[in-house]
C-alpha cells in the first residue's frame, strides 16, 4: 500500500457490506466484501494500518429498520461495535456518520443504484463486481463513497 500522509478507510458495516480505503488524493488503495467474523475483519483493518500508516476510519451509522426484529437489531449492534473496538485498540481516529447525512453530501438517494454510478464516476477503474459474483457489490460501493465523504470533510 506504502504510506501516505493520510488515508481513508470508508466502511459500509452490514455482514453484506464492505471496506474501502482510499489515499489523500482520491485515489483507491484497496477494498473488500465485509470479512466474515470479528477475527477476520479486525486483522483486515489491522494489516492495512501497518502498511498504510496514518490511517482514519470512516463508518456509516445506519439504524433498525422499523419492522426488523429485536434480535436482528441486537446482531447488527454487536457486528457494529467491531470498527470501533478496532479503532480504540489500534489507537485509529474513529468517525462515524448516517446514510442521510454523507448521500446528501454527495447528492445521491437511497437507491443504490444512485450509490454505483456515483462510485463508478468517482472511482472508474474500481471493479465493482468481486471474483466469484455475478452483480456489484452495493458495499463496496458505500464504503468507497463513506471514505470519500470523511477525504471531503478532511477528517
Amino acid at each position: 500500500m506504502g504510506r501516505y500522509s493520510k488515508l481513508y478507510l470508508g466502511i459500509d458495516p452490514g455482514k453484506q457490506g464492505g471496506m474501502g480505503i482510499l489515499r489523500s488524493d482520491g485515489v483507491v488503495v484497496t477494498t473488500t466484501r465485509m470479512p466474515t467474523g470479528k477475527v477476520r475483519i479486525m486483522d483486515w483493518i489491522s494489516t492495512a494500518l501497518a502498511q498504510a500508516g496514518n490511517l482514519v476510519m470512516v463508518v456509516e451509522q445506519s439504524q433498525p429498520m422499523p419492522k426488523q426484529g429485536i434480535v436482528s437489531a441486537f446482531n447488527y449492534g454487536r457486528h457494529f461495535a467491531i470498527f470501533e473496538d478496532t479503532a480504540i485498540l489500534l489507537k485509529v481516529p474513529y468517525h462515524t456518520v448516517t446514510p442521510a447525512v454523507w448521500k446528501k453530501s454527495m447528492h445521491l438517494t437511497s437507491d443504490k443504484n444512485d450509490s454505483f454510478t456515483a462510485c463508478r464516476r468517482l472511482f472508474p477503474i474500481v471493479e465493482l463486481i468481486p471474483q466469484g459474483c455475478r452483480k456489484q457489490h452495493d458495499g463496496i460501493a458505500e464504503a468507497l463513497l463513506v471514505a470519500e465523504w470523511g477525504r471531503r470533510k478532511n477528517l
